[in-house]
């Protein structure tokens, strides 16, 4: 009778070669290769296949696309804004025959195309702070922070149109009273996304500073530094896309009232310093978005600081404490004063320095 082998027993074939162990995992179904990206390829790969790392058509495209986008979007602009049944009445043909008149037209379709460049740009930021689900504000609140946005553009155009009704610019252009408001909503809806980025850092800086211990020897929460230096940053980013926008504002400003002059208004008409009032009105409205952010992100890095390096007894500070306290505080720029902090989103508006460095000067006619 034939010997049976036990469950347990070594199976052999072929010369006594034990057969595979079975494995522990269930085989998976076969997945399609993905294809790897150039970085994951390892040197000899990536020399063996040096296509990969060529741009390709599309990749090239897309730079070009945006450049000639912008400008297809700037002629459109001084096309329709600038020019636009701009020149019905004989003064308004007189006035539109000034180079200066084309300067400021073809600055104000630059205009249009800059801030569709900046109202993308701070959208992406947005974008980008809301990928994760976890940092993505609740429906309600992503209303009210639009909601906050409409309500500030409606403040700013009400405040100018009391200030400024129509028919107060002596300017001798046809559809004036429609062109300058066009103008103004397109830069504010254009400062809009900066402005809810800006509530969305305080948003999330307050969620930081509740999650900050207050009682000595609690650990800092994870990544609370990265959140810090990502805050900061996204504020800096919205600041510069806002500054762009005022900067360009005053600039159309300063063009139309230079083809005022050129067409033989007198300067009292439209004075410098109207132009000054103009930006400085923009950039006192953006500072009161902006300067809460800045002054709440450098209480809530002051906190961090106290309790990631807390201040020992007099007698028991060390070389090393004092080095890793003066290298977290250097990092978090605490050791900066504002204006040196602010130097690189700020210096977009020089502009309007220079504009107020001109009213000091004496004219060529005195």
């Amino acid at each position: 009778m034939a010997q049976t082998c036990p469950p347990d027993h070594d199976d052999f074939s072929d010369g006594g070669e034990p057969l595979p162990a079975p494995s522990a995992e269930p085989a998976e179904p076969d997945r399609p290769a993905r294809p790897a990206r150039p970085a994951e390829l390892p040197p000899p790969v990536a020399r063996a296949a040096p296509h990969l790392f060529r741009p390709g058509v599309r990749l090239v495209a897309l730079p070009l696309m945006v450049t000639l986008g912008l400008l297809a979007v700037a002629g459109l602009g001084t096309g329709f804004v600038g020019r636009f049944r701009a020149a019905e009445s004989p003064e308004a043909r007189a006035f539109t025959k000034l180079l200066e008149f084309d300067l400021w037209s073809a600055l104000v379709g630059a205009s249009i195309a800059l801030y569709v460049a900046v109202a993308y740009a701070m959208a992406y930021g947005v974008h980008r702070r809301w990928r994760h689900p976890v940092d993505r504000p609740a429906p309600w609140a992503v209303a009210a922070l639009a909601l906050g946005a409409v309500l500030l553009m409606g403040a700013v155009f009400g405040v100018l149109r009391f200030f400024t009704p129509p028919g107060t610019l002596p300017v001798p252009l046809d559809g004036l009273a429609w062109r300058v408001p066009v103008l103004l909503v397109l830069g504010m809806l254009a400062a809009a996304p900066g402005a809810v980025g800006l509530w969305d850092v305080q948003v999330g800086l307050l969620r930081l500073s509740r999650r900050l211990p207050t009682e000595p020897g609690v650990l800092t929460p994870a990544g609370a530094l990265r959140e810090l230096d990502r805050a900061w940053r996204d504020a800096v980013r919205f600041l510069t896309g806002g500054s762009l926008i005022i900067s360009t504002a005053v600039i159309d400003a300063g063009a139309l009232r230079n083809a005022l002059l050129a067409h033989g208004a007198p300067e009292k008409t439209f004075p410098a310093s109207s132009v000054l009032l103009y930006g400085a009105f923009f950039s006192v409205m953006f500072a009161l978005v902006f300067l809460p952010v800045m002054v709440l992100w450098r209480s809530v890095a002051g906190r961090l600081v106290e309790v990631t390096v807390r201040i020992p007894e007099a007698d028991e500070l060390t070389e090393d404490w004092i080095e890793r306290r003066a290298r977290l505080v250097a990092f978090l720029r605490l050791d900066l004063s504002l204006p040196k902090v602010l130097a690189p989103a700020l210096g977009i508006l020089a502009p309007l320095a220079t504009g107020a460095f001109s009213l000091f000067l004496p004219s060529g006619g005195q």
